[in-house]
């Protein structure tokens, strides 16, 4: 959906106006732009895709990119959180509040 220009409403407020709604495809050959030849060949191509294989696809990638990622992304995170507890193996200093 493209916006084409405004018209006025019942009311006298203007609205916008939009044309039909159409793929980049459909538009292409709407302006009449194209010699046949590329006409047919982009319908052909557009003939053997298939939406559902390709959204399948994307989802896969999308996947491997996040496997890929998980380990620094983890670590990142670990790294960022500091340690709540004191270390303990070299155990903890208690001051004497003697005065002297």
């Amino acid at each position: 959906i493209k916006p084409i220009g405004y018209g006025a409403g019942r009311d006298g407020q203007r609205r916008r106006l939009y044309d039909e709604p159409m793929t980049p495809l459909d538009r292409l050959l709407a302006a009449g732009v194209l010699s046949p030849a590329q006409e047919s060949e982009l319908l052909a191509y557009r003939d053997t895709l298939n939406p559902a294989a390709i959204a399948r696809q994307i989802a896969d990638l999308q996947a491997a990119l996040l496997r890929l990622a998980k380990n620094k992304t983890e670590h990142l995170y670990l790294a960022a959180i500091p340690t709540a507890l004191p270390e303990v193996r070299s155990g903890i200093r208690i001051q004497n509040k003697t005065a002297s």
